[in-house]
């Protein structure tokens, strides 16, 4: 009975370590993981669960050697290839023709809005158009108080006789 005890652990140990490499995207060390489980319990005749473990500490030791960079998955780019990225491209002697279609980038920006940010953007159109009307009022209320000074400085003109700015510049005798 302990003989198949043991194969049952080893089994269901085995199991969920190839399934959590598998998931973490590192497939290639399950299959080092069942070959050194299988040489050591098979080879050196060791119980199959610890076997495992063995393993498991081995795979574990190759993920902490090589790195953060192969546990998580993360690309750490080389110092030659931030420097490429960096340097700027020659230019061509044929300029290219840049295109920027105003509609489709509005759109693509509008579809990437959630609801509550499209309802507040209507509010704010709401209140820039009352602005806007309060403005063009009080321009249409100054228009005639606009013509009263230009009338009130031709007057001034007419009354000193001559340019209203060259008598200012000049110097009171």
């Amino acid at each position: 009975m302990k003989f198949k005890t043991d194969t049952l652990v080893a089994v269901v140990l085995l199991l969920a370590s190839v399934v959590f490499l598998v998931q973490r995207k590192l497939g290639y060390l399950a299959v080092w993981l069942l070959l050194i489980t299988g040489v050591i319990g098979y080879g050196v005749r060791m119980p199959l669960t610890f076997s495992v473990i063995l393993g498991i500490i081995s795979v574990i030791g190759v993920v902490l050697i090589t790195g953060e960079a192969l546990r998580e998955q993360y690309e750490n780019p080389s110092k030659s290839d931030e420097k490429k990225e960096k340097e700027p491209e020659a230019h061509s002697a044929e300029p290219e023709e840049h295109h920027i279609d105003a509609g489709t980038t509005i759109l693509h920006a509008f579809q990437k809005l959630n609801p509550q940010q499209v309802l507040q953007m209507r509010d704010d159109t709401k209140e820039l158009m009352e602005t806007q009307k309060q403005l063009v009022e009080t321009l249409a209320s100054l228009g005639p108080q606009i013509k009263q000074g230009a009338q009130l400085v031709q007057s001034f003109q007419t009354m000193f006789g001559g340019n209203l700015s060259d008598m200012i510049k000049a110097p009171a005798a």
